[in-house]
């Protein structure tokens, strides 16, 4: 890759993730805290206690087990009391004729949290973790081709797919083709999507398919829907009338692939990631690969490393239901 086209991308990934890159140089993750939704502590085998709280400050606490619907048991008000953007306690008022945690009040101190289970101390309870029940599931899919156009580049974009009571809600951003030969750049159709959801055939495609959670499934989406409207409104961070020789589509597709993928382990080391940094001689594949074919690479780079959490294309299927899906 040339100099000026480095320096200038180098520039754009700065100015463009640069929280993200200033907490990852202090080794901290930047993982934001929701309350809303419904968390299970698991008491026993078979019963556990569901917390659901909403956006207007209200808990409901239900009992659950394998036997029966959850049944409620007491209702709160609750508030998140912050510290440095952190979350340090909990504070809850019982509302009705029931207590909370056998008080009218009880604050919770919050001892450490993921995207998907928090690890708290309750006086008189003790210390416990609850985990993020979601009727809803989340996968995000990583695909790429080379041989299909001009300079034997090829498609390259992420998709982010949504099933929710076993309709599948996608969404795709990036270098794509409508008849395989000529380069579009931008929200990928979905009976372009189709064909890129199948497993890889030949060592010109690639493909990763993971199981992510809902916050994970938030904030790439966000990403890309931000990319969108960028395409639409033609304000990408890269344009033909920018001083680079390099082409635009690429360097700006090198952008997204690297905030997508990046926002997966953004609040806990989830998946094995390679670093596309552009730091010479921990990033080999910038160093080594031309822009038009640093997704490429890069996914595949992904594939490799995360084998094991990758689903096989007939489970993939089976569990994502999507008309006319190319299969092997």
């Amino acid at each position: 890759m040339k100099l000026t086209a480095i320096i200038s991308l180098l520039a754009i990934l700065f100015v463009s993730t640069g929280t993200a890159l200033a907490q990852e140089l202090e080794n901290e993750k930047s993982c934001s805290f929701d309350m809303v939704g419904t968390w299970k502590a698991q008491v026993s085998p078979t019963n556990a206690i569901l917390y659901r709280f909403d956006s207007n400050g209200a808990v409901t606490v239900l009992s659950a087990n394998a036997a029966e619907a959850p049944k409620q048991i007491s209702t709160a008000r609750y508030e998140v009391i912050n510290e440095i953007n952190a979350p340090k306690t909990i504070a809850f008022t019982a509302t009705g004729k029931n207590r909370i945690f056998g008080a009218l009040k009880k604050t919770m101190t919050v001892q450490s949290y993921t995207d998907s289970s928090i690890t708290c101390a309750i006086p008189g309870v003790g210390t416990t973790r609850w985990t993020r029940v979601d009727p809803d599931r989340y996968f995000i899919v990583l695909s790429a081709r080379t041989d299909q156009f001009y300079n034997r580049s090829g498609s390259a974009f992420q998709v982010v797919i949504k099933l929710a009571e076993g309709v599948p809600t996608l969404d795709a951003f990036g270098v794509y083709s409508m008849d395989g030969k000529t380069a579009s750049f931008g929200a990928v159709p979905a009976d372009v999507i189709k064909d890129y959801l199948r497993e890889a055939r030949g060592d010109a495609e690639t493909t990763l398919r993971l199981e992510i959670n809902s916050r994970q499934y938030e904030r790439a989406l966000k990403i890309i829907k931000e990319w969108q409207r960028r395409s639409r409104e033609g304000a990408l961070l890269y344009s033909y009338h920018s001083d680079t020789p390099e082409d635009p589509a690429s360097l700006n597709n090198i952008i997204v692939v690297k905030a997508v993928t990046e926002t997966i382990n953004q609040c806990t080391d989830d998946i094995d990631l390679y670093k596309l940094n552009y730091v010479y001689p921990e990033d080999w594949i910038a160093d080594r690969t031309a822009p038009a074919f640093v997704p490429f690479v890069y996914f595949k780079e992904l594939r490799r490393r995360n084998e094991a959490r990758h689903i096989p294309d007939q489970k993939f299927q089976d569990i994502v239901h999507i008309p006319n899906l190319a299969s092997r």
